[in-house]
């Protein structure tokens, strides 16, 4: 079963210059990179067909305690394997600003949602 990773920066108000809540199925995760000490990107592949030279992809920037990118990463994975916590459910929420649900105690936002478009 596919698994499907949740972020939303906020309640959408079809206002926003950017992206409000995003969903990707684990398997388009391409990796975590640290921003700033407080700050970690997640990069996701595009799912658009794209000429070979383009570069479509999404990033989302999530707010983390001081220094704490490692303990994140843990806590994501943890939450995608752990049973107790993912169980048979194809959902994970990883990072709800709307409603403060994150799946770490070292997450405490999700800043931002931005596609990166070639076209």
């Amino acid at each position: 079963m596919n698994r499907y990773l949740y972020f939303a920066t906020a309640a959408v108000d079809d206002n926003a210059a950017g992206e409000e809540v995003a969903m990707f199925p684990v398997s388009k995760l391409i990796h975590f990179e640290m921003a700033t000490s407080t700050q970690m990107r997640v990069y996701f592949d595009s799912m658009q067909e794209v000429e070979a030279d383009a570069v479509n992809k999404t990033v989302i920037v999530l707010t983390v305690a001081t220094g704490k990118h490692k303990e994140a990463c843990q806590d994501i994975a943890k939450a995608l394997t752990e049973p107790s916590i993912a169980g048979n459910n194809s959902f994970v929420n990883i990072a709800d600003s709307e409603n403060s649900a994150f799946c770490s105690t070292h997450i405490t936002a999700c800043a931002s949602i931005d596609v990166i478009d070639a076209s």
